[in-house]
C-alpha cells in the first residue's frame, strides 16, 4: 500500500504542477528611447559634418558594409564602396554651406536595430562658374544597426525631397 500511495501522490503532484502557471521569464530593461535618439542624432551630426567637408569616405565610413542608400531621385546604392563613389560623384558638383539632419522619431527594433524617421535641408553653390545656389529639403528614414564593434552605423537609408517652394 505505502508504493501505491507514493505513486498517488506523484501522480497528484504532477498533475498541480501542469495546472500551474508557468513561470515568467524575466523581463527585458525598459529600453531607454531618449538615449537611443541622443546616440542616433550624434551619428548624423558626424554625416553632417562628413557631408559639410564634401567628404565622401567620411559620410560612407558611417554604413555597414552592406548598407544601401535610395536617394531622392530613385536611383540606389548597395554597398559602401557603391556609397563612397556616388557621394563623391554627388559633393563634386557641390559646395555645401549648411546641412541639418533633425531626428524626430526613433523606434527600437530588437537590440541591434533602430527606425529613424527625421527630416533634413542643406544651401550650397554649385561648383561650376555660375556658383548657382542649390538647396534641397525633405524626409528621410534610416534602418540603423549595431555592428559588432559597438557601433550604430546606417544599415538602409531612403529619402524623398520636398517640392521646390513655390514663389
Amino acid at each position: 500500500m505505502p508504493r501505491s500511495q507514493s505513486l498517488l501522490s506523484l501522480a497528484l503532484l504532477l498533475i498541480v504542477a501542469a495546472c500551474a502557471p508557468p513561470a515568467k521569464a524575466p523581463e527585458a530593461p525598459p529600453v531607454d528611447v531618449a538615449a537611443l535618439k541622443d546616440a542616433i542624432q550624434a551619428r548624423e551630426k558626424e554625416w553632417s559634418t562628413a557631408y559639410l567637408a564634401g567628404n565622401a569616405t567620411g559620410v560612407a565610413a558611417l554604413y555597414t558594409e552592406d548598407g544601401a542608400s535610395v536617394q531622392a531621385s530613385g536611383d540606389s546604392w548597395g554597398g559602401r564602396a557603391a556609397i563612397e563613389k556616388n557621394m563623391k560623384a554627388q559633393l563634386d558638383t557641390i559646395a555645401v554651406t549648411s546641412r541639418e539632419d533633425i531626428t524626430e522619431e526613433v523606434i527600437p527594433a530588437g537590440d541591434n536595430y533602430i527606425i529613424e524617421v527625421g527630416r533634413y535641408s542643406y544651401q550650397g553653390t554649385s561648383k561650376t562658374a555660375a556658383k548657382t545656389p542649390r538647396s534641397a529639403s525633405g524626409r528621410y528614414m534610416v534602418l540603423w544597426r549595431k555592428d559588432a564593434d559597438g557601433a550604430w552605423r546606417l544599415h538602409r537609408d531612403i529619402g524623398s525631397e520636398a517640392a521646390p517652394k513655390k514663389a
